[in-house]
């Protein structure tokens, strides 16, 4: 490098992206397979998600009047936000009996003090 030349910038675009947008902790009823696709894209997106799992349960019960549950369409589900958390460094805890807590990536780390 000349005197006279000029260093050049180093390029940091992903890291400085994701400085600069905001994060959030959003709520989320999960009624359907759609509304789990929202919750992925919400966690990619850096965003805390508290999911209410009640009307899925509700359904994968067979309490809306279907004589056979869906529970394995519940139990793909979550075993689809597990994988995603195991991959990303994210962690999952339970609130209450169906409602969670989903952190998207290691920045975030989930302490329990209730005994």
């Amino acid at each position: 490098m000349g005197m006279f030349s000029r260093k050049k910038k180093k390029e940091y675009t992903h890291f400085t992206k994701r400085l600069t947008n905001s994060i959030y902790i959003k709520q989320i009823a999960i009624h359907s397979n759609s509304d789990f696709t929202t919750l992925k894209h919400n966690l990619l997106d850096g965003h805390i998600m508290v999911c209410d799992l009640t009307p899925l349960v509700r359904i994968a019960k067979g309490l809306h009047g279907s004589k056979e549950g869906n529970k394995h369409i519940l139990h793909n589900q979550l075993q689809q936000i597990k994988k995603y958390c195991l991959q990303h460094g994210g962690n999952v805890t339970k609130l209450k009996e169906s409602i969670l807590l989903i952190t998207p990536n290691i920045n975030f780390k989930l302490q329990n003090f209730i005994k």
